[in-house]
């Protein structure tokens, strides 16, 4: 196959298989292939099949350790899934996204594909790869020092490993659980947590997994420092590993091994532990030799063969600064620097120290902000501060600082970049389209977002605001008009409630989608375009799909990935930050100058359900800014608004039954328009959405408010 030029997709395909095959007998001749394979793959004409193809070999190279080219590969067949909107694909390329980067100790890009991955797999109900995507986000946390946020993804996975009776997802929390007890000094408990993974690991038919688990538990007995123990289990590991025969971990364990006798200073069996250690890894395999070069360095620097001494740290120091590990790095940077201070090397020991530092501080400067960060998260002493609180995020328009909302401006800063489609659900008045926008602006500042609201224009309407029109397509076209699709083109499409969207149109967005162009009404002529769409609603489009109300195949188009907002009610924290923000926006409407709302008001404020959720706290504070007369808003301006009624006290009631009658419909009649005004006022006049709100009909709201017009 090497020698034959594959121009067919089936020749490639063949040959990746053959690649899969070769991976633990034949890697040299496996590379090889891949190499030739990865050149013949953009002779593939059709753009899906080339991607395809990228991704099984971007596979391929993740198991060559090879994990720069894998990401590159992943990632071009990453940005043809995401214009196609192949989600299965993209959830799986950002999983394996996710593995390279982790692999490649860059925890923080490995966190924002894995919980991209996360999050696509719950939609898609792929409960695998979301198990998966939490037990590497455990790993990823752990490794930056997030132990909270570790352990809290980690028990995630337990408890839903157990409902799947999922006994591997079982057995890789209570390791990663383990270690993370590790990490913060919790040596007992990581014991006990991994020994329980051992017992159940050991009835368990995975060779491979229960080697692991031994190892994890020679880590923990090495850490309170005993040894006899430790190597017991490290050499139970080994016996799996050779039998398996997996080199890259038999590397690892007898590296490991060696560091147990380094710690006690037996440098003669640590020296036989590295040397073994050294001719299993496998070559390409940077990422094991790197710290096993090191430990040889060190090792015969320890015994006095000096000779070997610089040959072993100068491949060691090329190794860490090609991979650009950080903790690689610091350990070949101390050992260097404590070694050629022992010889004498003066002026070698102050370079590898200045390097020493340097990467030192860099990881201390990035603990150090996140750790401010999270310390300004908890700390809440000041209801009102400015409304850059969520500066870092970027989202001036959004104002919040919950957890709930930080969780959602995460998703935006993670989805923005990627050319995907976006649904946005919420209740009414929420904020969905300022979360649209701040998508839109992350993504492509400078190109167009076009918005339209699906229920706010009549059906006959809506398809040539969507799609334009041909001139003569209808009576009074007397020009070609370019529809909203075609204006959003190269930019960012907002389909606001796009459950009101009607079936027949449904399906003719469907087809923009897959086919990439539009066909204006009345015309035969399709036009090209590139758009991003980001859909939002407040209803249940699965119970619109099995009532037969929405198409299941748009849905699936456009719900790649998912962005929930909160209720007001479920992040009352926001509150005082929302007022602050709105008195300051009214003030300059009505050029007023309100400093503050006093401390009653604010928690009468609190005390409220906000069924409309930010719009009708907003459309509050204009009303409450508008009226007030002082430089504080006080309770008074609320409450009384809330409660007051034009119910006569009980001296003005008529005697007469009939007048008292008349006059009891006339209260009720008043108390109903208040009522309408309101969700009307909640909605911004918005009938449909007053509807759905308040549980009544058009009819209902036009009976109301004629009844009050013909008086």
């Amino acid at each position: 196959m090497c020698e034959v030029k594959m121009k067919k997709k089936d020749d490639i395909n063949k040959a990746i298989e053959k690649i899969k095959k070769n991976l633990k007998d034949s890697p040299k001749e496996a590379l090889k292939l891949a190499a030739k394979v990865s050149k013949q793959i953009n002779l593939i004409e059709n753009e899906t099949e080339r991607a395809k193809l990228h991704y099984e070999l971007g596979r391929c190279y993740s198991s060559f350790s090879k994990y720069e080219t894998a990401g590159k590969l992943l990632k071009q067949a990453l940005n043809v899934f995401e214009i196609l909107g192949e989600k299965k694909y993209i959830m799986k390329c950002y999983y394996f996204i996710g593995n390279t980067f982790l692999r490649l100790d860059n925890f923080d890009e490995a966190i924002k594909y894995y919980t991209l991955s996360f999050n696509t797999s719950s939609t898609l109900g792929d409960k695998q790869i979301q198990r998966d995507s939490a037990l590497n986000l455990g790993r990823a946390y752990h490794e930056i020092g997030d132990n909270e946020k570790s352990l809290e993804k980690l028990f995630y996975l337990l408890n839903e490993s157990k409902k799947e009776d999922d006994t591997r997802g079982i057995i890789g929390s209570l390791i990663n659980i383990g270690n993370n007890f590790n990490n913060v000094g919790l040596y007992d408990r990581a014991i006990k947590y991994h020994q329980k993974a051992l017992e159940i690991s050991e009835t368990y038919d995975d060779q491979i997994l229960l080697g692991s688990v031994l190892f994890n538990n020679a880590s923990s007995y090495s850490y309170v420092k005993d040894y006899d123990l430790s190597y017991q289990f490290y050499n139970k590991a080994l016996t799996i590993f050779r039998e398996e025969n997996n080199k890259r971990l038999i590397a690892f364990t007898l590296n490991n091994i060696g560091d147990i006798y380094i710690n006690q200073k037996k440098y003669e069996s640590a020296l036989t532990y590295y040397l073994q250690a050294e001719e299993y890894v496998v070559k390409s395999d940077k990422y094991s030799l790197a710290p096993i070069m090191t430990h040889l360095g060190a090792v015969y620097f320890y015994l006095g063969k000096l000779d070997k001494v610089e040959p072993y740290l100068d491949k060691a120091i090329e190794l860490v600064e090609e991979l650009n590990v950080k903790q690689f790095k610091l350990e070949t940077y101390r050992s260097a620097n404590e070694i050629y201070f022992q010889l004498n090397e003066f002026a070698k020991a102050y370079k590898y120290q200045k390097k020493f530092f340097e990467v030192k501080e860099s990881i201390l400067n990035a603990e150090t902000a996140q750790k401010i960060a999270n310390a300004q998260k908890q700390k809440i002493d000041n209801l009102f501060i400015e409304d850059n609180a969520n500066e870092k995020f970027d989202f001036p328009e959004i104002i919040g600082r919950s957890k709930i909302m930080n969780e959602v401006f995460s998703m935006i800063n993670m989805v923005a970049e990627h050319n995907v489609n976006v649904m946005i659900t919420g209740p009414t008045g929420s904020g969905k389209e300022l979360v649209a926008k701040a998508i839109h602006r992350k993504y492509k500042k400078n190109s167009p977002f076009i918005a339209i609201n699906c229920s706010a224009i009549p059906e006959h309407l809506l398809e040539s605001e969507l799609f334009g029109y041909a001139k003569g397509a209808f009576t009074g076209a007397i020009n070609n008009k370019k529809g909203k699709i075609e204006m959003a083109n190269n930019g960012t499409l907002f389909l606001d409630e796009i459950g009101d969207m009607p079936l027949s149109l449904q399906s003719k967005m469907l087809r923009v989608i897959q086919e990439r162009t539009v066909t204006p009404v009345g015309s035969t002529k399709s036009i090209p375009v590139s758009i991003r769409i980001v859909s939002a609603t407040h209803r249940d489009l699965q119970e619109m799909i099995n009532n037969a109300e929405f198409r299941e195949d748009l849905f699936y188009r456009l719900n790649v990935i998912k962005i929930e907002i909160p209720t007001l009610q479920e992040r009352k924290i926001d509150i005082p930050l929302l007022v602050n923000h709105f008195i300051s926006k009214y003030n300059k409407k009505f050029n007023k100058k309100i400093k503050t709302v006093s401390a009653d008001a604010l928690n009468y404020l609190l005390s409220l359900p906000w069924q409309g959720n930010v719009r009708e706290l907003e459309n509050e504070i204009e009303k409450a800014v508008l009226l007030c007369g002082q430089d504080t808003l006080h309770i008074e301006l609320f409450v009384a608004a809330a409660h007051k009624t034009e119910t006569a006290s009980i001296d003005e009631f008529p005697i007469n039954w009939s007048d008292y009658k008349l006059f009891k419909t006339k209260i009720g009649d008043d108390l109903d328009l208040k009522y309408v005004k309101k969700i009307l006022a909640v909605t911004n006049q918005d009938i449909p959405k007053a509807c759905e709100l308040g549980k009544l009909n058009k009819s209902q709201i036009y009976r109301i408010l004629k009844k009050k017009t013909s008086e």
